[in-house]
């Protein structure tokens, strides 16, 4: 028994290098012109190896997309629901994703190149599930807008709106900020974005 769950460390330890190497190279040259074995050489991998853990290339690729796309997800929503507090909770929606963004910036990159191989029943299945993800995420967004939509802290639009324009904010943010790299930190926009969600552009009424 303990040697199964030995190799079973073993596995996803060699299969998470693999991820991480292979996310590197394809952030460096895209899907199309990267190959099996580039991947395995970067990983310290025979290539017949790397079979026993990805069928092929477009699997590998989806694996790492969405198991990113998964710890994006969970990391931010553990650091949300430490918090207490609607302010805060918002604050901390706005940063978690920024922190990730800023840590895992090829990644981001990569994933908002919307690179595609020609389609397929894996790469089809990737796009929905990026698509359930989106949803699920905005739901968790949306779930805790509602307690600041009813304790009146926001106004009483409908919620799903209100957490999907939040989410526009961070991510439009986000994306300018990978596309136009400025000297200052995406974080630091992240006060920006709060005052911009809670309280608007207009000036107050003298």
């Amino acid at each position: 028994m303990e040697k199964s769950a030995r190799k079973e460390r073993e596995f996803k330890v060699r299969r998470a290098e693999i991820l991480e190497q292979a996310e590197k190279i394809f952030a460096s040259k895209g899907f199309y012109n990267v190959t099996m074995a580039e991947i395995a050489n970067v990983s310290g991998f025979s290539i017949g190896s790397l079979y026993q853990f990805f069928e092929g290339k477009e699997n590998l690729y989806c694996s790492m997309l969405s198991e990113k796309l998964d710890l994006m997800h969970e990391q931010v929503r553990e650091k949300v629901k430490a918090t207490s507090g609607i302010a805060e909770k918002i604050e901390m929606i706005i940063a978690a994703h920024f922190q990730f963004v800023e840590n895992n910036a090829d990644f981001c990159k990569l994933f908002i190149r919307g690179e595609n191989a020609a389609p397929s029943e894996v790469m089809t299945s990737l796009r929905q599930k990026i698509i359930d993800g989106y949803s699920q995420h905005l739901t968790f967004i949306e779930n805790e807008l509602k307690s600041g939509i009813k304790s009146g802290f926001l106004r009483p639009f409908p919620a799903r709106d209100v957490a999907s324009v939040l989410f526009g904010l961070i991510r439009f943010s986000a994306v300018d900020w990978m596309l136009f790299p400025a000297k200052t930190s995406l974080s630091s926009r992240k006060d920006f974005i709060l005052e911009v969600f809670l309280r608007g552009l207009q000036q107050n009424e003298k």
